[in-house]
Order: C-alpha cells, then structure tokens, then sequence
C-alpha cells in the first residue's frame, strides 16, 4: 500500500471494540497467540461502527501525523499506561512493516518502549506487561485503525476505529 492513500485529515466517525483471550493448547497458552493477535483484524466488527466524533487525524506525505480532539469521542482507548477513561490524542510517525502501516507515538516513556527491533517497527506501546499495535488501512473509502492490546500474555484488546476523509 502506498502512504499517498492515507494523506490527509481524516474525521472520526465511529468506533467499535472486542475482548478476547489467548487460547489454550493442551492446557498451554498458544506461543503465537500473542503475535497472531497483534497483527489481526477484525473487518466483520465494521459493521458493528457505533457512531462517534471529536477526533482528527492528518497525516502528511513524509508519515508523519498528528492527532487533535475536537469534542468528546465515546470510544476504548488505550495510552502508554493501558486502559483510559478518555480519549488522550498523540502524534508520531507511521511506520511501514510486513505489508502494513503502524502508527508509532512520539515520546514514548522509556518503560513503555519496544525492546527489540522487530517490535519497535510494529509496537506503539509495551512496557512488559502490555503490548499496543496500531495499525492503519483503507476499506471502502473509509480509514480503519485497528488498535490491538494485549495485556499480561493473556488479555486481549481490539478497537476498531472509523474515519472519513475531511472535505478538500
């Protein structure tokens, strides 16, 4: 996928989230479970889009973006620190890995921090104990960020994120 698709400022229109677990293999936790989930979507959950607004998202040629709130967004969202209880914009650069884009936060903590070089291509967020990729494409002229947590090797996280191109 080029970048040039996903240049622009991009309005918030719905959102829509799943909870889940790692599953178990002969009383094990799947040892991919947590790279299988980190790299999924979930397109089916589009349709279930509960609308929302008060969040802008523009992204530049060089892949750079930066976030603004405009309102109050009623949605999941998840920081550096985990869950929150309100929507906490960031800006970053968007990284492209195996196929994908991955939004990357500026000014990440130290402890929260991807440690090895594969995760910091993908990972917006791990401090050890929870894991965050954000990652970003279009479907039906629509940007969807799907935004996967996993949290202690066992808890996991999908929000679906909905936007539309802003008028030219």
């Amino acid at each position: 996928m080029d970048i040039e698709i996903l240049v622009g400022t991009w309005l918030l229109i719905g959102s829509t989230s799943t909870k889940s677990e790692v599953e178990f293999i002969n009383k094990q936790p799947d040892p991919s479970g947590v790279s299988k989930w980190l790299d999924g979507k979930s397109h089916e959950l589009i349709e279930q889009i509960e609308l929302t607004e008060g969040l802008t998202l523009t992204i530049t040629p060089d892949g750079k973006f930066t976030e603004e709130k405009t309102g109050n967004p009623q949605m999941q969202w998840f920081d550096s620190e985990g869950v929150c209880s309100d929507v906490i914009p960031f800006d970053g650069k968007l990284n492209f890995y195996k196929s994908n884009f991955y939004l990357i936060a500026d000014n990440i903590p130290s402890w929260a921090t991807p440690i090895n070089k594969s995760s910091r291509k993908k990972l917006r967020y791990n401090d050890g104990d929870t894991k965050i990729s954000d990652s970003l494409e279009i479907v039906k002229e629509l940007l969807i960020r799907t935004v996967n947590v996993v949290t202690d090797e066992l808890y996991l996280d999908r929000v679906i994120i909905a936007y539309k191109k802003a008028s030219q």
